[in-house]
């Protein structure tokens, strides 16, 4: 993990794809997209339903590394209605219960407004955007010029970095500005969108096990 101060708060940026605010014993994620695998392979796609159970994994793994007592999901928890599949349910329901004592909060991001709300019984409390937390707002889709500082998915931002000779390595980031930070995606079925760093931004790029921060200032690492 990386550990930052940001609007004076110290926030830890996790390799799994989480930002945790220890003040507020907070666990925040974007972009599951559970249900995608299942989706596809409803089109006739075959793609695994081991992605869900990995991705549970993970979130369980983030809550006791971090022993967080609320975890608030930026949006895009289920991909869509046809992922809503018994298989999922079940996988969610295991999940749920192995946290059952953490609050979780679901700010609404496209594809939730699409699938519907999670089933009633994993007890997640559906908000829509923005939802305020102390002098934050937490959203789904960013925002130009916001009136808050936010935290926010949607955009799966992804980065690239050259090495010295003529490789690159592109991974999913998180995207730290002056009022926003853009979480990565944490769905292991997703994909990545380039972003463009502006002066004064920051990123840290991410492969699950390891993350890293990369300035706008070297854009060359060596590997």
């Amino acid at each position: 993990m990386i550990e930052m101060e940001w609007q004076g708060e110290k926030l830890l940026l996790l390799a799994r794809k989480g930002l945790y605010w220890p003040k507020e014993k907070t666990l925040f994620v974007a972009d599951p997209h559970f249900g995608k695998a299942a989706t596809f392979r409803k089109v006739g796609i075959p793609v695994s339903e081991h992605t869900t159970e990995d991705d549970c994994t993970r979130l369980l793994t983030m809550l006791e590394e971090t022993q967080a007592s609320r975890m608030v999901f930026l949006g895009d928890f289920l991909h869509s209605r046809q992922g809503k599949t018994n298989p999922v349910r079940s996988l969610l329901f295991q999940w749920r219960e192995a946290c059952a004592e953490v609050e979780i909060l679901l700010v609404r991001g496209n594809h939730d407004l699409k699938s519907g709300d999670p089933w009633s019984e994993l007890s997640i409390k559906c908000l829509p955007e923005p939802f305020q937390i102390e002098k934050w707002h937490c959203r789904h889709h960013p925002i130009e010029k916001p009136e808050f500082p936010y935290l926010a998915g949607h955009i799966h931002p992804g980065y690239s970095v050259r090495g010295m000779g003529r490789g690159s390595v592109r991974a999913a980031c998180f995207w730290v500005r002056k009022r926003s930070i853009i979480l990565p995606a944490f769905g292991s079925f997703t994909g990545l969108k380039d972003i463009e760093l502006q002066p004064g931004d920051k990123t840290y790029i991410s492969n699950d096990r390891e993350i890293i921060e990369v300035s706008t200032a070297k854009r060359r690492l060596k590997f």
